[in-house]
């Protein structure tokens, strides 16, 4: 995670500033999230990056902890906190794994454009698990690279080869709908919830229950 975060770290500020290409589809998992919410529960954030989502639904829960490996992604977050006047949020530098974060301890734990950058994605989906309450809720949204057709995934392939090579680009993890979703299955979960949110690229949406 350490190249990653230093990745992320350089271009966070012009990561801030790029808008969301479907901001259509963003605005409607954000609806079926809140669906989803109650106004007791403390939600966990994985991979916040410049805080968009946790702003965007705090309103609709007590409190939320979103957690970024890149410092400079954290430091955006806490700015724009300020700036728009939340102040049920706390961002913090850390990564899944993190021993501080309370096994048990949240409601919710959501992962939006995330798990696919994860060395081990089952892990994360593992971590996620342990994190939660009894009867707790995952809300996953994932880039689902490997569910493309197969001559687009090929060039998809080679383009994020080359942009990692020259430093543009994260570790990305070309996984299917139907492995992100066997993934959340054998980590303990029960699906309640699927979509496919479509696009450029196809994602992933899901919530789930651990049982």
């Amino acid at each position: 995670m350490s190249n990653d975060s230093t990745f992320w770290n350089r271009i966070a500020e012009k990561y801030a500033k790029s808008p969301i290409r479907d901001m259509e589809g963003y605005e409607a998992t954000l609806d079926m999230t809140r669906a989803h919410l109650k106004p007791t529960d403390h939600v966990l954030e994985l991979g916040c990056g410049t805080g968009t989502t946790s702003l965007k639904l705090a309103p609709s829960v007590a409190r939320i902890t979103a957690t970024d490996y890149a410092e400079a992604m954290v430091a955006i977050c806490v700015r724009r906190a300020e700036e728009q006047g939340v102040d049920n949020v706390a961002f913090r530098t850390a990564d899944p794994f993190d021993p501080a974060l309370e096994v048990g301890g949240y409601d919710v734990v959501m992962g939006w454009n995330f798990f696919h950058l994860l060395d081990d994605m089952r892990a994360g989906f593992r971590r996620s698990h342990e994190l939660l309450a009894p009867a707790g809720l995952l809300v996953a949204k994932t880039p689902s690279l490997g569910s493309t057709p197969f001559a687009k995934r090929l060039l998809l392939r080679v383009i994020v080869g080359i942009l990692q090579l020259v430093g543009k680009a994260p570790a990305v993890g070309f996984v299917t709908i139907e492995e992100v979703e066997n993934a959340v299955k054998g980590a303990g979960f029960e699906i309640l919830e699927t979509h496919n949110t479509g696009g450029l690229v196809p994602r992933s949406y899901l919530i789930a229950r651990k049982v």
